[in-house]
């Protein structure tokens, strides 16, 4: 077995645990309510986890500043940058399952950072301006695991306008997820303003000049669209998922600290 092989695995291994992770709650004091750093919704009838966003969205309601979460957030984006949405994202995961079926293969989609951010805004402005954390009523990975599982969970509970709200944003964007890889990650998710990390976190891609002959191949694997090997890494959508690593014929990139 290879070494990009091993890398591979490696990457899926790691989204396993975490979703097994996130979804330990079975018992009271399982229910962490511990912060992670990528969208999974607590909502979920066997969560362990809190959500960042729906965590922010809290804060914002109630008018205070959430040290806890930027200490989480700020110390894994500086040691990780954006990694976690690449090898721990439970919802990131489900759209890599996607890319296998994925209609338009060699169709390319432009990069568009400001969507994030634009989101990001969006979502801590409503929560200010109505005290409702609004994003959660809606989030496609809450849909997935909260809004779906709690109908097993719950069935004696009566599901309104909210539930099948999830559901619509759901299938829009695995819709979407089928026709661009990483669609949520790529342009949406409010979460992903944590690449601005990536700049300087320890972890990153390297390169070898010495060995890339710029063939450009590591570009077209990359299901986040960047569009320079160059500076690969400080690029906010670089969620370090390695499938330049594995394209990369020359062995000319590889994963490590900064």
């Amino acid at each position: 077995m290879t070494l990009t092989l091993k890398l591979g695995r490696l990457r899926q291994l790691s989204q396993v645990v975490f979703l097994v992770l996130s979804n330990i709650g079975f018992e009271g004091f399982l229910k962490t309510g511990i912060v992670c750093p990528y969208l999974f919704c607590y909502g979920c009838p066997v969560a362990s986890v809190a959500c960042p966003i729906g965590t922010l969205q809290h804060f914002a309601i109630i008018r205070l500043i959430p040290f806890y979460l930027i200490g989480i957030v700020g110390s894994t984006g500086i040691f990780f940058g954006r990694a976690f949405c690449g090898w721990a994202c439970p919802f990131g995961a489900l759209h890599d399952l996607l890319a296998r079926f994925r209609l338009l293969r060699k169709a390319k989609f432009p990069q568009f950072k400001p969507g994030k951010y634009l989101m990001l805004t969006l979502v801590l402005a409503l929560a200010i301006l109505t005290s409702e954390t609004l994003f959660c009523k809606v989030c496609p990975a809450g849909s997935l695991f909260a809004a779906i599982p709690g109908i097993i969970a719950y069935p004696w509970l009566r599901f309104g306008v909210y539930f099948y709200a999830h559901l619509a944003t759901l299938a829009i964007i695995l819709v979407f997820g089928l026709i661009v890889a990483r669609f949520w990650c790529r342009y949406i998710c409010p979460f992903g303003s944590v690449g601005s990390f990536n700049v300087f976190s320890s972890l990153g891609i390297l390169r070898d000049s010495s060995r890339c002959d710029n063939c450009g191949e590591c570009l077209d694997s990359c299901p986040m669209g960047i569009k320079s090997i160059v500076d690969t890494s400080a690029d906010s959508d670089c969620i370090r998922c390695g499938r330049c690593i594995e394209a990369c014929k020359k062995h000319a990139l590889r994963i490590g600290w900064q």
